[in-house]
C-alpha cells in the first residue's frame, strides 16, 4: 500500500509532541516493512528541505512553508506563499489553517501522481479539513482513497481541561474544523480505550466505532542507573507545565507530602505555560511553593528531545498527573527507560500501568489522590522501586511492541482500504456543539422536485448605481452563464443610476422596478420575476451592486448544488474590493454558531426548493439581517450549509458582510426576531447560545480595549510631533472611537 500521513509536528519541529512522535515512529515502521509512506510536514529550522527521502526511498517527507516561520530561519525560503487565500488563512483567527490548505493541495497532487491508497491525519488543528471538504464538494483528484482520523487531542478537550474559554475565536474555529474532520472520516483510530469511549459518548458515535491501537514504542531504550539513584534520584515530570497536564495538582500534592520526606527532590522538564494575564508562569509556580521547600523543586525549562534521557537516567520515579490525557508518550518513554510511574487515572495511563507493580495510580482525582499515590511511592523500598522500573520496561514493550503494533496497523489499514471511501465523499449532516450524533442521517434532506439546472442572479441597485457596471461586468465574465439575471431598481431616483440601468436593459439584462426601498421586498420581487417567466433554476444568488463575482462563481455554486443534494446553501470566502489584504474566511455555517453571527456571505447561492420552503425574505427584517434570517430558515429546514474554500467574490463594503446596520434598539429587535422565529431550535440550543454569546462579548470587549490602549498611547506621543501631524492622528482616533460607540 501507499500511505500518506499529514502532520505539521513531524520531527524535527519546533514543538514536537506526542502527535509528531507517533507519526515519526509509525511512518518508519511502515516503510521498513516494505510499504511506501509519504509524510507532509512543515518547514522548520533544522528541517528545511522541501523533499527528503529515507528508508531507501520508502519514506518520503514533503514539507510546506509557512511565512510566520521565515523569521526563525533568518532568511527567505524558496517557497513563499503563492495565494491570497494562504495569506488570508495565515492572518485569520486560526493560522494553522494555512498549513491545512497547503497540505491539502499537495496531498491532492500526491494522490494523483503517486497513487496513494490511504490517508491519515490527526484531529488536532484539523490538517485534513480542506482535503475532506474539497473532496465532498467535488473538487480534487478522481482517485478517492479513504481518510483515517487519529484521535489524539481534540482542541475542545484541551481547552476544557486547561480552564480556557472555548468561545475565543482561535479555539472555536479549531473545534469547528476538527468536528468536521472527525465527522467526515472514513475511519477513526485512537491509541487509548479511555479517549475512544469518551469520544464516542461526546460525539454521539456508535459504541466501538473508534478502533483502538496503542502507540508504538519506537526506538526507546532501557537506561542503566546507578544503585544509589533508586534511593536518592529525583521524581521527574516531563512535559509542558500546563493545567491540563495536572501540574498544579502535582505541585500541590508535593507541597503536602514533601515535608515528611526531606530527601525527596522533584524535577520539571518542559516549557512553563501556567502564566495568566496578571502573573507569569514562574511567578505562578513560586506562589504555590513555600520558601522552605523551594530548593527541592528544580525547573529546567524546555529542553531538546535528545537531552531527555540524561534527566530520566538520574530519576527514580516518573510522574504523569494529567487532568485528561490520551496515551502519553512521556509515560511510554519513562516506562521503557526503566522507571515506575505515578499517574492519575484520567487517561490511557491506567491501561498501561499496573498499580503496585509498574507504578502507582491515584485512587482519587486531583491533588488529594496524587498525594496519596506519592506517599505510597516514597514509602516503597529502593530495591522494590528498581524492580518496579524493570517490570515497567518489560510491560510497556509488550503493550507497545513495534511488530505487534505494525501488524495491527496494517490489518486495520487494509480493512479501511477494502471498504473504500464513504463518509468523506459527502457533507456531514450534523456538526454538533456537543453530545449530538455525528452520523445521524435521519435529518438528511434531498430535493423533491426534478433536478433543474442553472443559477439565477438577482441584483438590487441603490440610488447611485455607481458600482453596477463593475458588478455586471463580473457576471458577463462567468465561465458558466447564469440562467437568468434580474436587476431590481430599488427606489431608484438618481440620474446616474437610472442611466446605468437603462444601458444594461439595452444589453439584454431584465430590469424591474420596486417602489419600496427595503432590500427584502426587492429581492422577493426578483424571485417572482424569475419564476413567473417559467424558469425553475437550481438556485438563486442575491447581489448588491457592490459585489463583484469571480469568473467561476456560478459554475462552482451550480456544481456543489448538483453534486450535494443535501446542501441548501453555498457560501464561500470573499475578498474586499477596497483592500486586497482583507479576506472574509469562515467555517461552514452550522448551528448553534449561526445564531450568534452570520457565517455565510450575503451573495451565497440558495437552492430554489429550500428558498421557497423558507418563504423567501421576510420584509420585517432590516438591511443586513434579511440574508441572515433567510439562511437560518434554510438551515432550520434541515438543509446543510457549506463554505467553498475559495475566494469566489468580493464586496466593496467588507465590514457589512452579515452585519448589523441601524441603531442599538433596532439591532436588538432584529436579534430577537432571528431567535424567536424557530423557538424549538433556539430552545434546544439555549445553553450553547448563552455560553457562546458571553464568550463573544468578553472577547470583543477585550479586543476593543486593547486597541483603544494602543491608540491612546499613540495620542500621547502627538505632543512631540508637528501640530498638523498631531491633529491628523487625533482625527483618526476620534473616528475609530465614534465607530465603536453604540448608535
Amino acid at each position: 500500500m501507499k500511505h500518506l500521513i499529514i502532520c505539521r509536528e513531524y520531527p524535527p519541529s519546533q514543538y514536537a509532541g506526542g502527535i509528531g512522535t507517533y507519526v515519526f515512529h509509525i511512518s518508519r515502521l511502515l516503510a521498513e516493512c516494505g510499504e511506501t509512506v509519504h509524510v507532509i510536514g512543515q518547514l522548520w529550522k533544522g528541517a528545511e528541505k522541501k523533499v527528503e527521502e529515507k528508508c531507501r526511498g520508502r519514506l518520503i517527507i514533503h514539507r510546506v512553508h509557512l511565512k510566520d516561520w521565515e523569521s526563525s530561519l533568518r532568511r527567505k525560503l524558496s517557497s513563499p506563499l503563492k495565494s491570497r487565500e494562504e495569506k488570508g488563512l495565515l492572518e485569520s483567527n486560526f493560522s494553522p489553517q494555512c498549513f491545512s490548505l497547503q497540505a491539502c493541495l499537495l496531498a491532492e497532487s500526491l494522490v494523483e501522481q503517486e497513487g496513494i491508497d490511504i490517508i491519515e491525519a490527526q484531529e488536532f488543528e484539523a490538517p485534513l479539513y480542506y482535503f475532506q471538504l474539497r473532496r465532498a464538494l467535488g473538487i480534487g483528484p478522481k482517485k478517492q482513497p479513504p481518510c483515517i482520523i487519529q484521535l489524539h487531542s481534540p482542541m475542545e478537550f484541551i481547552v476544557r481541561h486547561n480552564d480556557w474559554d472555548i468561545g475565543q475565536p482561535y479555539f472555536m474555529t479549531a473545534k469547528r474544523l476538527e468536528d468536521y474532520s472527525i465527522a467526515a472520516a472514513d475511519a477513526l483510530l485512537c491509541p487509548s480505550s479511555y479517549v475512544a469511549r469518551r469520544a464516542e459518548t461526546h460525539y454521539g458515535l456508535d459504541e466501538g466505532s473508534i478502533h483502538v491501537i496503542p502507540l508504538p514504542i519506537g526506538n526507546s531504550t532501557m537506561l542503566e542507573r546507578e544503585k544509589n539513584t533508586w534511593e536518592y534520584g529525583t521524581i521527574c515530570y516531563v512535559g509542558r507545565l500546563e493545567r491540563r497536564k495536572g501540574v498544579i495538582e502535582w505541585i500541590d500534592a508535593v507541597v503536602t507530602v514533601a515535608p515528611q520526606y526531606p530527601s525527596a527532590r522533584f524535577e520539571f522538564i518542559g516549557a512553563n505555560v501556567l502564566g495568566t494575564k496578571n502573573m507569569s508562569g514562574e511567578e505562578f509556580v513560586k506562589s504555590r511553593i513555600p520558601d522552605d521547600l523551594r530548593s527541592r523543586f528544580i525547573f529546567h525549562g524546555q529542553q531538546e528531545r535528545s537531552a531527555l534521557p540524561q534527566f530520566l537516567k538520574k530519576a527514580r520515579i516518573s510522574v504523569v498527573p494529567s487532568r485528561w490525557e490520551n496515551f502519553p508518550n512521556t509515560c511510554i518513554e519513562s516506562m521503557s527507560s526503566g522507571l515506575p510511574v505515578i499517574a492519575s487515572r484520567e487517561g490511557g495511563m491506567a491501561e498501561i500501568i499496573e498499580d503496585g507493580r509498574t507504578g502507582w495510580l491515584a485512587n482519587k482525582p486531583g491533588s488529594e489522590g496524587l498525594a496519596e499515590a506519592l506517599r505510597r511511592a516514597l514509602n516503597t523500598p529502593s530495591m522494590k522501586i528498581a524492580e518496579m522500573g524493570y517490570n515497567a520496561s518489560l510491560e510497556i514493550r509488550k503493550i507497545c511492541d513495534n511488530n505487534k503494533i505494525l501488524e495491527n496497523q496494517l490489518n486495520f489499514r487494509r480493512g479501511v482500504v477494502d471498504q473504500g471511501s464513504r463518509r468523506s465523499l459527502s457533507i456531514p449532516v450534523n456538526l454538533p456543539w456537543s453530545k449530538r450524533p455525528f452520523f445521524d442521517e435521519a435529518g438528511r434532506r434531498t430535493p423533491q422536485s426534478n433536478t433543474p439546472k442553472g443559477i439565477a442572479l438577482v441584483i438590487t441597485c441603490a440610488d447611485t448605481g455607481q458600482f453596477l457596471e463593475e458588478c455586471l461586468q463580473s457576471i458577463e465574465q462567468q465561465t458558466l452563464k447564469p440562467v437568468d439575471v434580474v436587476i431590481v431598481k430599488n427606489g431608484m431616483t438618481g440620474e446616474q443610476a437610472i442611466k446605468a440601468v437603462e444601458k444594461e436593459q439595452w444589453n439584454g439584462f431584465r430590469v424591474i422596478h420596486n417602489k419600496n426601498r427595503d432590500l427584502a421586498s426587492s429581492k422577493n420581487a426578483g424571485i417572482e420575476e424569475v419564476l413567473s417567466s417559467g424558469l425553475n433554476p437550481l438556485g438563486f444568488s442575491f447581489l448588491t451592486e457592490e459585489v463583484q463575482l469571480q469568473p467561476d462563481f456560478v459554475a462552482m455554486c451550480e456544481s456543489v448544488l448538483q453534486r450535494c443534494p443535501e446542501v441548501g446553501l453555498v457560501s464561500c470566502w470573499a475578498g474586499n474590493s477596497r483592500n486586497d489584504e482583507k479576506i472574509w474566511i469562515r467555517p461552514c455555517p452550522s448551528f448553534p454558531y449561526q445564531w450568534i453571527s452570520n457565517d455565510a456571505v450575503p451573495f451565497s447561492a440558495v437552492r430554489t426548493e429550500a428558498l421557497l420552503e423558507a418563504g423567501n425574505f421576510r420584509t420585517i427584517m432590516n438591511h443586513g439581517y434579511e440574508d441572515w434570517d433567510l439562511f437560518n430558515a434554510v438551515m432550520a429546514g434541515g438543509w446543510v450549509a457549506v463554505t467553498v474554500p475559495r475566494i469566489l467574490g468580493k464586496r466593496r463594503f467588507f465590514e457589512n458582510l452579515g452585519s448589523r446596520i441601524g441603531n442599538a434598539r433596532a439591532n436588538e429587535r432584529m436579534r430577537r426576531e432571528l431567535l424567536e422565529r424557530f423557538p424549538d431550535l433556539t430552545g434546544h440550543d439555549s445553553k450553547d447560545i448563552i455560553i457562546l454569546t458571553e464568550s463573544y462579548i468578553s472577547y470583543s470587549l477585550h479586543e476593543q480595549l486593547s486597541k483603544l490602549r494602543r491608540e491612546l498611547k499613540m495620542v500621547r506621543t502627538m505632543y512631540r510631533l508637528p501640530r498638523q501631524i498631531a491633529l491628523r492622528i487625533l482625527g483618526k482616533v476620534k473616528k475609530k472611537l465614534l465607530r465603536r460607540a453604540p448608535v
